[in-house]
């Protein structure tokens, strides 16, 4: 399973400071519930897009085993979208309209590409925020739908980590890496939701 683990600064802190070290294990197992201590497991790469230069940095995610169910959680700094290379302060900035700096102009097209995900998951993530937060994006534009998300549940970092811990769904989509395993009613849970098992969110 994968979470949102709090990090106080950015990609570039992250690299340089070896934050991977400080992140520490969810207080019970995600999958199971087991309340015992998680084990360390190692680590694995994921690149993100520097806040300095724009170019791809090479992070470590940290992962842990439970001792009872023996599946693996793996921390995901909350900079990070899962399954993207993008940062998601340049992505906030990119959806709210405000552009992107000369150093980071080679991602336009991908940013393109999360904008015209995000248009096609708004429909299902409105019904997730109806649900667990008392609003919705109905009717209103991806700028407007983004800016609406920010005024209710902060920040992008915060705002994801508040959806995914709610409803096991992110900003930009839902994937299987965020369901516990062994909880029932996991799917009943997630009724309104289409799950993808690729690096896409629902079209």
């Amino acid at each position: 399973m994968q979470i949102l683990a709090p990090f106080a600064g950015g990609p570039d802190e992250y690299f340089t400071s070896a934050g991977e070290r400080r992140m520490q294990p969810p207080p019970c197992c995600p999958n199971c519930g087991s309340k015992r201590r998680l084990r360390f497991h190692g680590y694995y790469v994921r690149y993100v897009s520097s806040d300095a230069t724009g170019d791809p940095l090479s992070l470590k995610i940290r992962r842990y085993r439970c001792r009872d169910c023996l599946l693996t959680t793996s921390l995901l700094p909350c900079f990070c979208f899962s399954y993207r290379i993008l940062r998601g302060d340049l992505v906030a900035s990119y959806f709210r309209g405000e552009g992107v700096e000369a150093r980071e102009a080679r991602w336009l097209s991908l940013l393109r590409i999360y904008h015209r995900r995000f248009e096609s998951w708004v429909p299902q993530l409105t019904l997730h925020l109806q649900e667990e937060f008392s609003f919705t994006l109905n009717h209103l534009s991806c700028r407007a739908s983004w800016r609406r998300i920010e005024l209710h549940l902060g920040s992008c970092s915060t705002a994801n980590g508040r959806i995914l811990s709610k409803s096991g769904v992110t900003l930009l989509g839902c994937y299987s890496c965020h369901q516990p395993k062994f909880r029932s009613g996991d799917v009943g849970d997630h009724r309104h939701v289409l799950f993808s098992s690729g690096k896409d969110p629902p079209m």
